[in-house]
C-alpha cells in the first residue's frame, strides 16, 4: 500500500511540474508563432531585458518590482490611447485601436515576482500576450 501511494504522489508531482514548465516558457513554442513582438505594443524593457519573443508572446525580466512595471505599463499604454480593462486579480489588459486595420488589438501582461541573485538581479518577470483584432 505504501508503494502505491508513493507512485501516486510522484505522478502528481510530474503533472504539476510539467504545467509549470509550460507556463514559464510563455507558450511561444507550442503556439507555433514565430517572428518578433510588434513594435507598436511597447514592452517594459527600461530597465529590463527581452528574454524571448515571438509575434504574439514576449518575456521580459526587469530589476524593477512588479508594481513599478505595472505602473509603467499603465502610463505607456494610456499615452498610446489604449483602454485598460479593469478586473480584480487579473493581468494588466489593454485594448488598443489599430489604425492600419481599423480593429481593436488586445495586449495583456502577467507578472511574477523574482528573488534576485548575483547571476540574475531581476526582481520581476513580465509575460506579454498580443491578440490582433
Amino acid at each position: 500500500m505504501k508503494k502505491f501511494a508513493a507512485i501516486g504522489v510522484s505522478t502528481i508531482a510530474v503533472v504539476v511540474l510539467g504545467a509549470g514548465v509550460a507556463t514559464a516558457s510563455g507558450g511561444g513554442s507550442s503556439s507555433g508563432s514565430t517572428g518578433t513582438w510588434p513594435t507598436s505594443m511597447p514592452l517594459p524593457t527600461n530597465p529590463g531585458r527581452l528574454v524571448s519573443q515571438s509575434s504574439t508572446t514576449a518575456v521580459v525580466r526587469s530589476t524593477d518590482s512588479v508594481a513599478t512595471v505595472q505602473g509603467k505599463l499603465d502610463s505607456t499604454y494610456a499615452a498610446k490611447g489604449c483602454t485598460r480593462k479593469l478586473a480584480v486579480n487579473l493581468p494588466r489588459d489593454y485594448l488598443c485601436r489599430n489604425a492600419a486595420t481599423g480593429k481593436t488589438d488586445e495586449v495583456y501582461f502577467t507578472f511574477a515576482a523574482l528573488d534576485p541573485t548575483a547571476s540574475d538581479p531581476s526582481r520581476s518577470q513580465t509575460n506579454g500576450f498580443y491578440l490582433k483584432g
